[in-house]
């Protein structure tokens, strides 16, 4: 396996992780309930998916980069 298919593979990984971090927020936006608890420790995990996905990102471009070098 190459940079260029490692690098895919990642990005791959980024947006799986970004459509679970939408559903997520999508579902929250449509539960019942009021904030609470729970719903404080669901956002603080679609954050940090986020966060994640977001690394997850700049690593794959950095992999492209050190590739065309």
């Amino acid at each position: 396996m190459n940079k260029l298919d490692i690098a895919d593979e990642l990005t791959t990984y980024t947006n799986q992780l970004d459509n679970i971090t939408e559903l997520l927020i999508t579902n929250i936006n449509n539960l019942e309930i009021s904030r609470c608890k729970e719903t404080d420790r669901i956002y603080f995990l679609t954050d940090y998916i986020k966060q994640i996905s977001n690394d997850l990102y700049k690593f794959s471009n950095e992999i492209i980069k050190d590739d065309d070098k």
